[in-house]
């Protein structure tokens, strides 16, 4: 009987409370925890990930977790290489917003695991956290844990963690391989402006042997003009930029400036690995150190204009190679004798000779380009001739390139016009729009190499005349910078010397005075030697330039 009254009075009570349940607070993450919505994310962070389907692996794992869990996917995010290390991604963030704004309540953001979402440690949790606030939990389906409890919170957190120290632990090996390469004197960026750089590494038994070759390019000579500009003729940025742009380079101040102020240039390497030091590179000089404190208007008791006259006793310092390492020339006095010698940079090549020597020999190899001035005339009428037969050929070219780029750009559209209606994926929009975009470059490249200027033609071949008829002796009475543009325009990429045959190999010649010096040679009646070289050179005459040294 007594249980019976409990039971009543029990049930009575409950009804009486009844009538205040619409003021009872809901739980705080009640209602979006029955939710399966979900978003897919899937990042690779390098490009070679992604060519290794990387990214296809993550994503296929995802959706079968979806699939078996009954996870309606509403979106996908990611599909490209970006780097974890700050979340400032831009898939990331379109992802995150798409998350919070979603006219259908995303509750899962799936990943193949934790650090596919973040390597930031602290800021991914903060991230991860806020998420949590607006019931959306991130999954990571190799990784999966109950991040809406305690322990399943502090193992996410916990890898967020491990995956930022794995980042600190890569960056300092890093640093310390870069460092120790550095103090070796090879220069791990990419070259500055004026260079192109090879690196090439090898595995041998003991250790990883590493060849880099920085290599002076055609801008680079130009760059090399405009130190001197500025060391010795004290022009100012401003007339530099302008000579610069007549030479077909354009640039801006800033840019100048930045370069005047590298001393990579003159062969001294900075990096900020290198706690405020510096270190002599293995790359090749642009200029000497002289010039480049002089361009910086720095005088030191090195730095003196004996030094200057010094370089004419040396002119082809740097520009002379030897042929069997490759390395430059450098110049030294042998103050017993007072004679000045070239040797090979490399050590153990035991390469030297004397300026006299050498510059006698070079004297010769110049005088194969020179003619006679009774012959001028006849050899300007007949390049006129073969210049005009190339500039038809060539314009030919340009038209089928011409033709080969609208193709491209066709293309182009056409995939983008794909990926806009959905009937493509991003990454295979992504992969062929990569490479309709590239193979349109190169076609521009070509266009840019067959199309050229040919106004002032016979004022500037009239001055390759003058050049040429007496190209030894212009050299020989020259200074110092104009045997420097004297050489660079006729053998763009230096000499070799061979010292089995005593004597220059020269790999590549200035087309417009090769051509101009057979002409004459055929003129003259002599033995110019194999006459395919003139035909194999045809082609390449409009690409060489036709603007002669300043003289």
């Amino acid at each position: 009987m007594y249980m019976k009254n409990r039971k009543t009075k029990e049930g009575k009570m409950k009804t009486e409370l009844e009538i205040f349940t619409p003021f009872a607070k809901q739980g705080k993450f009640i209602e979006r925890l029955t939710g399966k919505n979900t978003i897919i994310y899937t990042r690779v962070s390098s490009k070679e990930q992604v060519e290794g389907f990387s990214l296809e692996t993550q994503k296929r794992m995802i959706e079968q977790t979806c699939e078996s869990g009954g996870f309606p996917i509403l979106a996908y995010f990611g599909g490209v290489y970006e780097s974890a290390k700050t979340d400032e991604r831009k898939e990331f963030e379109r992802m995150l917003k798409f998350a919070e704004r979603s006219k259908e309540k995303v509750s899962y953001i799936m990943v193949y695991s934790v650090d596919r979402f973040s390597r930031s440690g602290a800021n991914a949790i903060f991230i991860a956290n806020e998420l949590r606030k607006k019931n959306i939990k991130i999954f990571a389906v190799t990784q999966p844990s109950d991040t809406f409890t305690a322990t399943g919170k502090m193992q996410q957190n916990m890898q967020f963690i491990f995956s930022e120290y794995d980042n600190d632990l890569r960056k300092e090996k890093t640093e310390a391989g870069i460092r120790e390469m550095l103090l070796n004197g090879y220069w791990c960026n990419k070259a500055p402006i004026g260079y192109d750089m090879i690196t090439r590494r090898k595995r041998t038994n003991s250790d990883l042997e590493q060849r880099q070759v920085i290599t002076i390019n055609a801008t680079g000579k130009l760059l090399r003009k405009a130190f001197y500009w500025k060391a010795e003729d004290k022009l100012t940025n401003a007339e530099i930029l302008l000579k610069l742009k007549a030479l077909g380079l354009k640039m801006h101040k800033q840019l100048l400036s930045k370069i005047f102020a590298n001393p990579f240039y003159c062969g001294i390497m900075t990096h900020n690995l290198l706690n405020g030091s510096v270190v002599e590179g293995r790359h090749e000089k642009l200029i000497p150190k002289e010039i480049f404190l002089l361009a910086n208007d720095i005088k030191t008791r090195n730095v003196t204009w004996k030094h200057r006259n010094d370089f004419n006793k040396i002119p082809l310092k740097n520009f002379l190679k030897c042929s069997d390492c490759h390395s430059s020339f450098c110049g030294y006095l042998v103050k017993k004798k007072n004679l000045w010698y070239y040797k090979c940079n490399k050590t153990g090549c035991r390469c030297n000779r004397s300026s006299k020597f050498l510059h006698e020999i070079f004297e010769k190899e110049l005088s194969k380009y020179s003619f006679d001035p009774k012959v001028i005339e006849p050899v300007k009428e007949q390049f006129f001739n073969f210049f005009y037969n190339i500039v038809e050929e060539n314009e030919e070219e340009v038209v089928l390139l011409k033709g080969r780029l609208n193709e491209c750009k066709t293309k182009i559209e056409a995939i983008e016009e794909r990926f806009a209606i959905g009937d493509i994926e991003k990454d295979l929009y992504q992969k062929f729009t990569l490479k309709y975009k590239k193979e349109r470059a190169e076609i521009l490249e070509e266009i840019g190499k067959s199309e050229f200027e040919n106004s002032n033609l016979e004022k500037r071949i009239n001055k390759y005349c003058q050049i040429l008829m007496n190209l030894p002796q212009l050299w020989a009475s020259n200074e110092y910078r104009g045997k420097l543009e004297l050489q660079e325009l006729l053998f763009p990429n230096g000499i070799l010397f061979d010292r089995e045959i005593n004597g220059f190999r020269t790999p590549e010649i200035n087309q417009v005075a090769l051509v101009m010096s057979q002409i004459a040679m055929g003129l003259m009646g002599k033995n110019k030697g194999d006459d395919g070289l003139y035909n194999q050179s045809s082609p390449h005459v409009p690409g060489a330039g036709l603007e002669p040294a300043c003289q």
